[in-house]
């Protein structure tokens, strides 16, 4: 058990005692307030008295006490009726609180000197009795608080104390465990996660509550987290293979123009060619980490997205007709307004649109289509005819320098595209068509958009 368990353990424990103790005090403060001070006053007291005076005034003292010995070896009494005499001795013995044998000693001489068979009534709860044989005896039920306490029964409030403190000590103990494991696991975790120990998960036994969703955040962190480092583990060997390759063209070249000076102008052409496509390179990959980068919402501009999307048709069908291609535009929408980065976001429509075209056969379109949807989303949709993609290869389209059937350029378009959709809230998805085809569509949410 760590210092967390006896933490909750001893907090827990601790209010309850003092919850129990808060509770004991209130209830004992009303009772006590409640709680008559000197004699018991009410209908049973004063039945019961009347019932004495008469045993006492018919039979005398000897049977009155032989009916309280009875009565109390019988069933305690739970009411006793004590009778002093002139004397101040009770019948019983008993002991007289002191408190009633001040009143007893205040009593008027008239209540003392009454004929025989008379009773006065001097205060409710306090009867004096002339008994036949001329004996005055005083009758009265003391107040619960007044009472001699019963002889004590060793053992049992000892043993109610125990079963109290043991179930309090059990129940704290639970809740202490309760609480304590799952964060003493949360905190191992954390510490084998701080060593790098990327594949280590917590896991649930299908708990519900705040305590099982922290657990489970932190399985979803650490999946986040491992993910991102193989991503970038694999970006980093994938920049690197790619870098390779016009570096030994480049060398390859140098070597040639050292030994063959006559061809000086083919390899400085080959030497430029590749130095374009190391900047192309590099060039992606700076937007592409810019993307990763927290945005900053200075910059971001009120912009028409729709005129965006346009620009970039206009722009890749002239480039498609050059290439016995097309770009077909369809869509209702005349503006669609939004806070965002209108460069990135042109770059992204840029990249879907050429892919599109790239892969589309000579003399087909590729057809792009924008719509509004009910919650004021902005969907569209580029389609081209080509033959697609496996099915299983869909979401590694998205993955940087992934590349499929040979096809041209660093693989680097498309997952740029899918950062900046989604660094401005919204998302990409891509699918096959029937027959044939590809189909991207793209959904912006909006987050600070407003229609016009």
């Amino acid at each position: 058990m760590g210092k967390l368990f006896w933490k909750f353990f001893f907090g827990f424990w601790l209010c309850l005692l003092i919850a129990a103790a808060g509770t004991g005090g209130v209830l004992y403060a009303l009772k006590e307030r409640e709680a008559p001070a000197d004699l018991a006053d009410g209908p049973r007291a004063q039945f019961t008295l009347e019932a004495m005076q008469t045993v006492l005034q018919g039979q005398g003292p000897d049977a009155l006490k032989k009916l309280l010995e009875r009565n109390t070896l019988r069933t305690g009494l739970p009411v006793p009726v004590y009778a002093v005499s002139q004397g101040g001795q009770d019948m019983l013995g008993r002991e007289i609180p002191e408190n009633i044998q001040a009143q007893i000693k205040r009593l008027p001489a008239s209540s003392v000197d009454s004929p025989p068979d008379s009773a006065i009534a001097l205060s409710k709860g306090l009867l004096v009795v002339k008994a036949l044989d001329g004996s005055s005896w005083t009758l009265f039920i003391p107040k619960p608080s007044h009472r001699k306490p019963p002889a004590p029964r060793y053992g049992v409030p000892s043993l109610a104390l125990c079963i109290a403190l043991l179930a309090s000590v059990l129940f704290a103990g639970g809740l202490a465990h309760w609480f304590s494991k799952p964060l003493n696991t949360l905190k191992l975790a954390f510490r084998e996660a701080g060593r790098g120990r990327s594949g280590i998960r917590i896991g649930t036994t299908g708990g519900t509550g705040e305590i099982a969703e922290l657990l489970q955040g932190f399985d979803h962190m650490a999946h986040e987290i491992e993910t991102r480092v193989e991503q970038q583990q694999a970006l980093l060997h994938d920049v690197s293979h790619e870098l390779r390759s016009p570096l030994a063209r480049l060398n390859l070249a140098v070597g040639l123009a050292r030994q063959n000076p006559t061809q000086l102008e083919t390899s400085l052409g080959r030497i430029e060619s590749e130095a374009e496509r190391l900047d192309l390179l590099i060039g992606e990959l700076l937007n592409l980490s810019r993307l990763d980068v927290q945005q900053d919402e200075s910059i971001l501009q009120e912009h028409n997205v729709i005129e965006l999307l346009l620009a970039v048709v206009d722009d890749a069908a002239f480039e498609a007709e050059q290439l016995g291609k097309g770009v077909q535009f369809s869509g209702d929408v005349p503006a669609w307004n939004a806070k965002c980065e209108p460069e990135v976001l042109q770059r992204a429509f840029d990249n879907i649109i050429r892919n599109a075209i790239r892969h589309t056969p000579t003399g087909t379109a590729v057809e792009v289509a924008c719509a509004v949807d009910a919650v004021g989303g902005l969907g569209i949709t580029i389609a081209d005819q080509g033959s697609g993609v496996p099915p299983q290869l869909l979401d590694k389209l998205f993955n940087p320098f992934f590349k499929h059937g040979g096809q041209a350029g660093h693989g680097l378009g498309l997952a740029i595209a899918r950062r900046a959709i989604e660094r401005h809230g919204g998302q990409i998805v891509a699918r096959n068509r029937q027959p044939s085809g590809m189909a991207f569509t793209v959904r912006l949410k909006p987050v600070r958009p407003s229609r016009v």
